[in-house]
This record gives structure tokens, C-alpha cells and sequence, in this order.
């Protein structure tokens, strides 16, 4: 039987412009920060800011790299177009959702939760199929989601509040976790 080996990827020719690139991880990290609990960044920005605004920043920067990334890899031998399509569509529907405002979270919870249902298969796939940056990338979207939806519920069911040092613990697992994969896809799209 033959082994399959991994095809080593280190970076992506996605034909995105570098200021498209930059402007997707700015969206991303400010995604990021915008959820934050602990110092009522997440209240203040749920108070003051347009649901449609704050649709494009939880969304924009992840559909453009998603959508270079789909790009990037339609040369390989396993570009995995499919799951590429369903996370974007399904981070597209969480921009409709968020658009809704927060009298519809139901809807945003539904949409979250089926986000696994790609990422992980995904993440799966580039870390065996593929070696070098592009399967660093796989490892973390395997880690940011499974920390993006088990972290919340594993301590919802502690009981621990948002007063709670638990929150901070949340706060901190879920912002890294964030940060970590945005700089894990932007290294396979700008050779950094």
C-alpha cells in the first residue's frame, strides 16, 4: 500500500492585493477584541455600535481570507473547495444573523454552533493532508473552534458568571485562542 505523503505548503498565491490582506487581519483582531467581557468592550460595543457594522467587522476579514484561501489552493491536489464555500456561506449567514440585532441571538447561536460542523473537518484536513504553514493553520482552526465552543458551555456549566473569575479565564482562553489562528492565516497568505 502506498503512503500518502503531506504536499508542504508554506504560503498561498491567493491574488488578493497586501492591503486587502492587512485589512482582513485589522477586521479579524478587532473581531476579537470586540468580544472581550471582562472590561465591557462586549456591552459597550453591543450599545453603541450598528448590528450591520459590527456584522462586517465579525465577518468581512474572515470571508476574504477564507475566499483567499479557496483561491490559493484551487491548484493543489486537495483544495477542499466545498468546506471552503461552507464556511464562508456559514460566516455569511452569522453576518445575517448579527445584522438582526440582538433581539435574534437564537438564530446567531444556531448558526455558531453548526460552524464546527466545517471547521473541524477542515482543520482536519489541511493538518494531514498538508505540512509546513498551511497545516499549522489546520492545527488552529481545530484549536480556535473546539476553544470558541466548548470553552463557553464547559463553564456555563460551572456555574461561573460574568462576574467570576471565570469569565476572565474565558475572556483570556478565547481571545489567544482568536489571535493565534488570525496570525496562523495570515502567515500561509503574506510569507511571514
Amino acid at each position: 500500500m502506498k503512503k500518502l505523503l503531506k504536499q508542504k505548503i508554506d504560503s498561498l498565491e491567493t491574488g488578493l492585493p497586501k492591503w486587502v490582506i492587512i485589512l482582513s487581519g485589522v477586521l479579524m483582531v478587532l473581531s476579537a477584541i470586540a468580544a472581550i467581557n471582562t472590561s465591557g468592550v462586549y456591552d459597550w460595543v453591543s450599545g453603541n455600535v450598528p448590528p450591520v457594522l459590527m456584522g462586517i467587522v465579525n465577518t468581512a476579514g474572515m470571508v476574504i481570507i477564507y475566499f483567499g484561501y479557496m483561491k490559493g489552493m484551487k491548484g493543489l491536489q486537495r483544495p477542499l473547495t466545498v468546506l471552503w464555500w461552507i464556511a464562508i456561506g456559514l460566516n455569511l449567514a452569522g453576518f445575517a444573523t448579527t445584522c438582526l440585532g440582538p433581539d435574534y441571538l437564537g438564530y446567531s447561536a444556531a448558526v455558531a454552533a453548526l460552524l464546527p460542523l466545517v471547521y473541524l473537518p477542515l482543520g482536519v484536513l489541511l493538518w494531514i493532508w498538508y505540512a509546513g504553514k498551511l497545516e499549522q493553520a489546520g492545527i488552529w482552526m481545530i484549536v480556535r473552534i473546539l476553544i470558541m465552543t466548548l470553552v463557553p458551555v464547559v463553564f456555563y456549566l460551572l456555574g461561573w458568571d460574568r462576574g467570576s473569575a471565570g469569565i476572565v479565564i474565558e475572556d483570556i482562553l478565547t481571545v489567544a485562542a482568536e489571535l493565534i489562528y488570525v496570525w496562523a492565516l495570515l502567515r500561509v497568505v503574506w510569507n511571514f
